[in-house]
């Protein structure tokens, strides 16, 4: 087969083509051109790494007792770092009753002649209500690369119980929810699992995954915890295996609800997981990790995790069912009582390392000096710290930021408290040291971290010079001593009667009344500095009540929601719900658990309504004020808030205690 000859007209075209003069002038601008679509591209780029946060209620309207489900779902771009670690916070009239169940999404769409895929989590919680009302459900919260990530927040219409047929209770019936069947570990015709194949495989991959009898003969849940006793904070962590026999399809995992611990997700996508063999009751099985969990006991007795759930179908056992793992009993007790070193609070466990930092280190008296102090390790990390107080320095209350996640295993990264301290003195100023006791469970005894805060310089406020008449200097003798007889008469030079001394003008009762003034002067002056010290105390206390507090903070958030300003109108609000409860009950709720605080306000008499308010207003205040994404709101919001805040306080000013 011949070609044809190729035609010389290209040829001639491009001796003729004046490109060659061209180019160098289209050159720079294509360059210009393709780094300004750069530029554009830049910020859609960063936002699209962004994770894609949504957050629903299976039913907005419900009935006292009625549950009802919340699903968040937070999908990223592939390779970007899964989300984990999904919260939720529900008010003090709501009830977390199952949950988190917790599986993985993937959404795939076609976009500028490009299929993106998204891989992500999601989490669902079963709620009941107690009492009706309208609730605020502060959005859920994920981990993503180090920083918690907040959906929207959810608002809840509860009615009273009125006897009508209520919804099914399953927590995983939501359309489109986030559990809609796995592909693993096994699926599709012929399946990957087969006894031929079997047979061909190498036996106990897994010796330590045997069982010297099957639960079940065809396809079973187990869950492997790595310790069965443990003290209160210690990490238990345990493993969930599917055995399985045949081809069949999972779906509808639920976790094990573990209501006794304070749980963190270990696994990032289950389907990463590879099958091994092992033998169960002389039969082979291949067995896959489907979940695991770090658990953290919240208190000593007898604790049980709960059982994992899910549906499979297969060929022998029939369609969608359930199957269910063993349930843990983990043997929980406190940390030994010989050798406590004092501070230590119960649950604090692990291995941690404490720096701090202090800027500055030269201030004037009345500053104030940042103080950071950061827990890093792993293990419970503690919620709080204890501060060297003493007179002369004023701590207020910390900032906390987490940089808590899995790493080989174990719960570890750091958390870090921010301090403001005021100091009221002067000269070189001894800050002290600040103390972390906490149990090694490796070493098995008690260790005390310490970070040394150091010295800080405070430089005296000086005050006004004060004037007055120059004092008169005594005579001197030509040697430069003062003369002592200065004052005395001359001698007398000629011969004379006696001449009797003039009667001093002060004789008699003057002289007397001048000699008492100066005590009754000092009397009366001690008395009247004693009466205005102690106006002045009052007037201080007056000014640094728990109620002028309360005043100042909430103007602050009236001047902060007229700017739109939500978040510093949050974090007014909450100094003032806590200034306002203090001062009205004596409590100082800072350093109290949002969950506790209700039981605390009721053993001072303070009436359910009205702490489930406070409550609720203090938690919606720190949902705006840690999580950035909730912060959006706008004046409208802010305003809302701060009515909220108003109406807690008018009720505290009010009630008194019976």
């Amino acid at each position: 087969m011949r070609c044809p000859p190729r035609s010389p007209a290209p040829l001639a075209l491009a001796a003729r083509s004046p490109a060659p003069l061209a180019a160098p002038r289209l050159a720079p601008l294509a360059t210009a051109l393709l780094m300004a679509l750069l530029a554009l591209l830049a910020p859609l780029r960063a936002r699209a790494q962004q994770p894609e946060l949504s957050a629903r209620a299976s039913a907005t309207d419900v009935e006292v007792g009625e549950p009802f489900s919340v699903e968040v779902k937070a999908l990223v771009e592939r390779g970007a770092g899964m989300p984990s670690d999904p919260e939720l916070r529900v008010p003090p009239d709501l009830s977390i009753v199952a949950g988190p169940s917790i599986g993985t999404q993937m959404k795939t769409q076609l976009g500028g002649g490009v299929m993106m895929t998204q891989l992500g989590i999601s989490a669902t919680w079963q709620i009941v209500a107690n009492k009706p009302g309208r609730y605020t459900i502060p959005g859920p919260t994920i981990s993503w690369n180090g920083r918690r990530m907040t959906a929207a927040p959810i608002l809840i219409k509860v009615v009273p119980a009125s006897g009508r047929p209520r919804r099914p209770n399953n927590p995983f019936l939501l359309p489109g929810g986030p559990l809609q069947g796995f592909p693993w570990p096994f699926s599709g015709p012929g399946g990957i699992f087969d006894d031929d194949e079997v047979a061909n495989e190498p036996e106990d991959q897994a010796p330590e995954l045997a069982m010297p009898s099957e639960p079940d003969p065809v396809v079973f849940l187990r869950a492997i915890p790595d310790k069965t006793a443990a003290v209160v904070g210690e990490q238990v962590t345990v493993s969930f295996y599917l055995y399985f026999r045949e081809n069949a399809e999972m779906s509808e995992p639920r976790a094990a609800p573990a209501a006794d611990f304070l749980r963190h997700p270990l696994l990032e996508d289950p389907r990463n997981e590879r099958p091994v063999y092992t033998r169960v009751g002389g039969q082979r099985y291949a067995t896959r990790l489907v979940d695991k969990l770090a658990l953290f006991p919240l208190k000593a007795g007898e604790l049980h995790t709960g059982s994992m759930q899910a549906r499979i179908t297969g060929r022998r056992i029939g369609a969608r069912v359930l199957r269910e793992s063993n349930d843990i009993v983990v043997r929980v007790t406190e940390p030994p009582l010989a050798g406590r070193p004092s501070g230590y609070a119960v649950g604090d466990v692990g291995q941690f390392t404490l720096k701090a930092t202090v800027q500055p280190r030269q201030i004037e008296q009345g500053g104030s000096v940042a103080v950071t102090v950061q827990v890093a390790g792993t293990g419970n990390f503690p919620q709080s710290l204890r501060v060297p107080e003493r007179t002369g320095l004023e701590w207020l209350d910390p900032e906390k930021r987490d940089a808590i996640e899995p790493r080989g295993g174990a719960i570890g990264g750091s958390r870090s408290f921010g301090y403001v301290v005021r100091i009221q003195e002067s000269g070189a100023v001894d800050l002290g040291t600040i103390e972390l006791p906490y149990w090694d469970p490796a070493q098995k005894r008690y260790v005390v971290e310490r970070a040394d805060l150091g010295v800080v310089q405070v430089t005296p406020v000086v005050p006004p010079a004060s004037s007055g008449p120059p004092s008169r200097a005594p005579r001197a003798d030509g040697a430069g001593r003062s003369e002592p007889f200065a004052g005395m008469p001359g001698l007398r030079t000629s011969l004379g009667p006696h001449a009797p001394p003039a009667t001093l003008p002060l004789d008699g009762a003057p002289f007397w009344l001048l000699l008492a003034a100066p005590p009754l002067a000092v009397t009366l002056f001690g008395a009247g500095d004693r009466l205005l010290r102690r106006a002045r105390d009052r007037r201080a206390a007056g000014a640094t009540s728990p109620a002028r507090l309360a005043a100042i903070a909430q103007r602050e958030a009236e001047e902060a929601a007229a700017q739109g300003d939500l978040g510093a109108t949050a974090a007014a609000i909450e100094r003032a719900v806590h200034r306002a409860i203090e001062s009205a009950t004596g409590l100082r709720s800072r350093g109290v658990l949002l969950a506790e605080l209700p039981d605390e306000l009721g053993r001072r008499g303070v009436p359910g309504p009205l702490s489930a308010r406070a409550c609720e207003a203090l938690a919606a205040c720190e949902a705006i004020r840690f999580e950035p994404a909730a912060q959006d709101g706008g004046t409208a919001a802010a305003a809302a808030l701060v009515e909220q805040g108003r109406a807690v306080m008018t009720e505290l000013a009010r009630w008194k205690p019976t």
